[in-house]
């Protein structure tokens, strides 16, 4: 965390090793990745990173590691750092918990959809395998949504 210049070449050298022990192809690290990486505050320092791309790795089924693979979403920056932008502050807390809990789903699933349809280039039959959900499914989803 206090070098963050060598945030790349040690996930660089991770991805390579656990590749390499897991038998696949390097996987190269996408700049979405690079960037995902440079802003996150890694408490845990190298073991974290290190764990985080093995992670990667294992679920890596394309030929590039990609930020969803990272997990680093709901990671949370230390307390004694304040976060940079808290998406749990911007939650309408208004009503049941019944209420609440689903708007933050229905929030949710819509902006997974429309991230998965992007990464897709608008190809719903390939965002529907990248949401492992069948392409009904997707389209109900989407209709549900207003897509």
């Amino acid at each position: 965390r206090e070098r963050r210049e060598d945030i790349a070449t040690l996930a660089r050298f991770f991805v390579e090793r656990f590749c390499r022990e897991l038998k696949k192809k390097t996987l190269p690290l996408s700049p979405a990745v690079l960037d995902a990486l440079q802003s996150y505050a890694w408490p845990g320092n190298v073991r974290e990173l290190q764990n985080c791309i093995e992670r990667a790795v294992i679920l890596a089924d394309e030929d590039a590691l990609h930020p969803r693979h990272l997990n680093l979403t709901f990671r949370r920056n230390p307390p004694d750092q304040p976060p940079d932008d808290d998406p749990w502050a911007r939650i309408d807390l208004a009503g049941s918990l019944a209420d609440v809990t689903r708007r933050a789903v229905a929030a949710i699933e819509a902006r997974k959809l429309r991230e998965a349809l992007r990464e897709a280039g608008g190809d719903r039959e390939r965002a529907s395998e990248l949401l492992a959900i069948s392409y009904k499914a997707l389209l109900g989803k989407m209709k549900e949504h207003g897509m």
